[in-house]
């Protein structure tokens, strides 16, 4: 069987103010020395009645951890709409899919690598999914559906990415969407498995 329609909607928010490391990817070692080193300035900057200084400090140290972890997908979740923001979304649950009703997931990674390059901040998610039936045969799919570079000022470990995967054409019964994401700038990907179900007309 043939996907004659898939609809997809690929975005990710980017929001904060925190540190990098000029011209190179962020890296693992010291990421604790490092994380440390943010907490102590946080504290100087609350005790020194300076707030803003000290929440700047603490997102340096939640992204130090953040993209020193493995690429990783900490959430797929099945949406009841397109989410309207970093984990804004209504929890659709189980229930099959009434004939023609959209499938809308939510895509949250962590782990990725940033590079930083004249105050410019960059990541990168690249996505591919593919439709098998319960037997595991291949009924469709598509690469790169997603290929979203950010190029930001601004980073922080806000990032999600959507999905909505058009059922117009499918028979009733049951799916499995597996979906594999990549960390443009590290090339580390991740593979996950969705069940889904189309119910009767």
């Amino acid at each position: 069987m043939r996907l004659t329609r898939t609809a997809i909607a690929g975005a990710m928010v980017l929001i904060g103010g925190l540190s990098g490391h000029n011209g190179a990817l962020a890296q693992t070692a010291g990421t604790a020395a490092e994380a440390r080193a943010a907490v102590a300035r946080a504290a100087e900057s609350v005790t020194a009645g300076r707030p803003a200084e000290a929440v700047k400090s603490l997102r340096e140290a939640t992204l130090a951890v953040w993209s020193a972890a493995p690429f990783d997908i900490v959430r797929l979740e099945a949406c009841s709409d397109i989410p309207a923001g970093f984990r804004a979304f209504e929890p659709r649950g189980n229930a099959p899919l009434s004939v023609g009703e959209p499938f809308h997931l939510y895509i949250e990674p962590i782990g990725l690598a940033y590079e930083f390059v004249d105050g410019v901040y960059t990541m990168g998610l690249e996505a591919d999914f593919v439709l098998l039936d319960t037997s595991g045969t291949i009924l469709g799919g598509q690469r790169d559906f997603a290929d979203v570079p950010f190029d930001f000022r601004a980073p922080s470990t806000d990032v999600y990415m959507t999905m909505t995967l058009g059922t117009e054409r499918l028979p009733a019964g049951d799916y499995v969407l597996q979906i594999t994401v990549r960390d443009a700038l590290a090339g580390t990907d991740v593979t996950r498995e969705v069940p889904l179900s189309v119910a009767a007309p």
